[in-house]
């Protein structure tokens, strides 16, 4: 039985970028797996695939092809727009406008900086995904340094922190990259992802309900670094602010559920409430 949400909530103002050297670090998984629970908890998400590959994009169309979705169930109950460009920082404003969070799906620095410089530049918390493994851990240093470039061109710096995702249950390795991590001055956030098969194979697919507890506690960390303008809002059930330019009505707003140990695979805390998309724009 689903746990009773004590009351409803979302976020205002979050702006996200995934970001990392290499591909293959789980930005588009990390990504699309938080859009789908800030859409859960009654946010209106949009999902920036701006990474020239299109990975996010592309499985958001195979998703919608899954047999399994009965209409007018969506397979990802959030706006995603395409937008590998440079001038990316200024073109989302405008898109973005009506959105509580924006979350964008940055192409690995190494071959694409301008651009994703261009989102260093437009994010407020900037995440860093990586292994507990050292080659990763001394691959940050590069992100690092572009996140210090693209603060010159900004008003006030962006936030950053690492998140270490494809850890090994039970392994010493999560606790000794933490360390590491802290001991080089990045912040951490609590939560490590595990390495699990649920992640792994969820490209291409409607994410599932199972795993969705781990990236709830990710969203909650990320919120609880989040100062003003950027708090989780408590609103009275059924109040909707005007929704222009946007052409379905936002969900019935959810809380992000308090961790609880057995969240996890298997182990959601809340019901997931999909509603129609609003369509996708392109273009560099």
């Amino acid at each position: 039985m689903p746990r009773a949400l004590a009351y409803s909530a979302w976020v205002t103002g979050l702006r996200l970028a995934l970001a990392n050297l290499k591909p293959g670090t789980g930005k588009t998984t990390s990504a699309v797996w938080l859009a789908h629970v800030f859409a859960q908890a009654g946010n209106r998400v949009l999902l920036v695939d701006a990474d020239p590959s299109g990975s996010a994009l592309e499985w958001s169309d195979l998703a919608a092809m899954d047999r399994r979705l009965a209409p007018p169930q969506a397979a990802f109950p959030f706006q995603i727009v395409a937008l590998p460009s440079r001038d990316l920082h200024r073109r989302v404003p405008e898109i973005a406008e009506a959105d509580d969070v924006v979350i964008i799906d940055t192409p690995q620095l190494e071959d694409h900086a301008a651009i994703a410089l261009s989102a260093l530049r437009y994010a407020d918390e900037i995440v860093i995904p990586c292994a507990p493994s050292p080659i990763e851990i001394n691959r940050t240093t590069p992100v690092r340094e572009e996140i210090t470039e693209a603060a010159a061109a900004r008003d006030r710096p962006a936030r950053s922190a690492v998140l270490l995702n494809r850890c090994v249950a039970r392994a010493h390795s999560t606790a000794d990259a933490r360390e590491a991590l802290a001991g080089l001055g990045y912040d951490v956030l609590g939560t490590a992802v595990p390495r699990l098969e649920v992640y792994a194979q969820s490209f291409g697919r409607p994410v599932p309900g199972s795993g969705r507890g781990v990236w709830r506690r990710v969203a909650r960390d990320l919120t609880e670094r989040c100062p003003a303008p950027c708090p989780v809002q408590a609103r009275p059930p059924g109040h909707h602010p005007a929704q222009a330019g946007h052409d379905h009505p936002r969900p019935e707003p959810r809380a992000l559920p308090a961790a609880h140990p057995a969240d996890g695979p298997g182990h959601d805390r809340a019901p997931w409430a999909p509603h129609r998309p609003r369509g996708r724009g392109s273009g560099p």
